[in-house]
């Protein structure tokens, strides 16, 4: 038999370490990732020769800094230029995750399956449900306008079981024009309303800070390098590396989030022509 007093501080040390333990099950941390990986092709291969993908080199990139679910853009599937393979699911394959796919358009038939190109979402956690919405694009080209300028936009909506938690996670790629933009965050805005819990938005915005449609997505949605209070030159995303001047590529999370930390990764190595954006989040449930 123990003692009184060793068997008092026996079941003290028993009720903290259980508290301990019911607390850590009370709050819920994710590493979240953004990445246009340009279709694997590479920023050092302008002629995006097939035989110079690198669809290892955007692995690893993913795999070096180990999130728990993961945005990607301009994803190929089935496609001649990207060697007709299925990127989402060579990805998921290498990296051990779950994932889905939303296609902004179709291409040709092929032995594989129908060719596509859009977004998509990785995640070490099961994905429940999976939507894709196709976003609104101009009919007409503008003069002097090229014809990708039009191209059509999608988002995907996924829906993730994070140990009984759902965390509603999105991936988008939006237009290079500004009316195109403003009408595609609106619709954004209207379809991300129509569900509840945390949400996290991620993507190729092709949109400065201070535009109008970014300012008007962050009047519901924070951004995490804003809040992280990363310096503005450490925040650009494009082109690839420290030669990167432009912020184009984000984290938008709910206000259920905090948010632990935040980076932009320089991808000196040019596996795209854009720079990932990684963020810690924690969310009290």
């Amino acid at each position: 038999m123990f003692p009184k007093k060793v068997l008092g501080l026996i079941v003290l040390f028993l009720v903290v370490l259980a508290g301990a333990a019911f607390a850590e099950e009370e709050v819920l941390t994710l590493k979240v990732m953004t990445y246009n990986i340009q279709i694997a092709a590479t920023a050092n291969n302008p002629g995006w020769v097939v035989a110079n993908f690198d669809l290892d080199g955007i692995a690893e990139m993913i795999r070096e800094q180990d999130p728990d679910i993961v945005a990607l853009q301009e994803v190929d599937r089935y496609r001649g230029r990207s060697g007709y393979v299925d990127q989402v699911a060579e990805l998921a394959e290498k990296l051990g995750m779950y994932w889905a796919y939303s296609p902004s358009y179709f291409d040709y038939e092929t032995a594989n399956g129908r060719g596509m190109y859009g977004n998509a979402i990785l995640s070490k956690y099961p994905i429940v449900n999976q939507y894709y919405h196709t976003l609104w694009r101009r009919a007409t080209l503008e003069p002097g306008e090229a014809s990708w300028v039009i191209e059509k936009r999608s988002l995907l909506e996924t829906q993730i079981d994070v140990n009984g938690t759902i965390v509603h996670a999105y991936s988008t790629h939006l237009s290079t024009t500004q009316d195109q933009r403003a009408e595609q965050t609106t619709e954004i805005m209207s379809l991300v309303a129509q569900t509840k819990g945390p949400k996290i938005i991620m993507g190729d915005f092709n949109s400065q800070p201070d535009a109008p449609e970014m300012k008007n997505l962050l009047r519901r949605f924070r951004d995490v390098m804003e809040h992280a209070e990363v310096r503005s030159e450490q925040r650009n995303t494009y082109p690839n590396g420290t030669k990167a001047d432009r912020v184009i590529d984000y984290i938008l999370v709910s206000r259920e989030w905090t948010i632990k930390e935040a980076q932009v990764i320089a991808d000196e190595e040019g596996r795209s022509d854009h720079n990932p954006i990684v963020a810690v989040l924690v969310l009290e449930k």
